[in-house]
């Protein structure tokens, strides 16, 4: 229980970072990522903490939920850290996809490997609100959003 009570507390300080100092990626980020945590939690996240012998389907639904919006997010936002973000969600997605393919995983690897990725992920948030408020200091702007004109909307 450690360990969830310390998660957390970096969550909502992460959150508290990103609506102090980041600009809309980073907030977007880190709601999409809260909404991911309550899914998670809605479905049972402390009844089967214990009990990884077979797919968690309501975590698999908050993951591939959470890396749909983290792809939209990295497309649209002018920010390359969103990108890494959504490749760590990538990867926790394929954590499901080899308990689905191998059902014979061992419920520790599981447990592990699905919840890994959930501090890399904070850690990059945090970085990009970081680099987000550097460039605010050294440059006056950081634009939030990829601007799209119709001569490079053409080209695509």
């Amino acid at each position: 229980m450690i360990r969830i009570a310390l998660f957390l507390t970096a969550f909502l300080l992460c959150v508290w970072y990103a609506f102090k100092a980041g600009g809309k990626p980073e907030r977007g980020a880190m709601l999409a990522q809260g909404l991911a945590l309550l899914i998670t939690v809605s479905t049972g996240f402390l009844r089967v903490s214990g009990d990884f012998l077979s797919l968690l389907l309501g975590w698999l639904l908050a993951d591939v939920l959470l890396l749909i919006l983290l792809v939209v997010l990295a497309l649209r936002a002018n920010r390359l850290w969103t990108i890494v973000l959504a490749g760590l969600q990538l990867a926790a997605v394929f954590v499901h996809l080899a308990k689905i393919l191998y059902p014979a995983l061992p419920a520790f690897g599981y447990a592990l490997f699905l919840q890994m990725w959930a501090w890399p992920m904070l850690l990059a948030t945090g970085v990009g609100i970081r680099n987000h408020q550097r460039r605010l200091r050294q440059q006056g702007t950081d634009p939030d959003w990829v601007i799209r004109t119709r001569t490079n909307a053409a080209a695509e």
